[in-house]
């Protein structure tokens, strides 16, 4: 089987970057934001950073040259994409930009195929709702492997 090889994409709006690029990324500040500010890694040690990132598809939005945003899919490139850790900088917050990081990645040209798009979150629902996401439609269909 061919591995899979996906090209690094960007998308710019006045100073702002959204990027791809793997080597791009600030791991220290994804982890810091995820161990420290977020309610769903609260925690985490950062090889589970490392290893969530490396087994996804990141997204960094930066301002110049310093990361003040992230967001990885999970995906399988051709039917399904769950959309998580999408943060952006507390100092960077209500200019739209993690609307415009969403629509990054739904844009993404090799997701173009994708056509089960999901995502969890407690508090952005409608966020999300505004760039055309909507409650899942069929909950009954939704099942759950609860942690141990």
């Amino acid at each position: 089987m061919d591995s899979l090889q996906i090209a690094d994409q960007q998308w710019q709006r006045d100073a702002f970057t959204v990027s791809t690029c793997r080597q791009r990324l600030d791991l220290t500040w994804i982890h810091l934001q995820l161990a420290e500010k977020s309610y769903w890694a609260k925690g985490q040690p950062a090889a589970k950073t490392r290893r969530a990132i490396a087994g996804s598809l990141p997204f960094g939005l930066y301002h110049q040259q310093s990361q003040i945003g992230f967001a990885r899919l999970i995906t399988d490139y051709t039917r399904f994409g769950w959309l998580c850790d999408v943060m952006i900088d507390e100092n960077w917050r209500s200019h739209g930009l993690g609307s415009w990081l969403a629509t990054c990645v739904r844009e993404h040209p090799e997701l173009q195929t994708v056509h089960r798009w999901m995502l969890s979150t407690q508090d952005a629902h409608q966020v999300y709702q505004r760039l055309g996401w909507r409650v899942v439609q069929h909950p009954d269909m939704l099942m759950e492997f609860p942690p141990s």
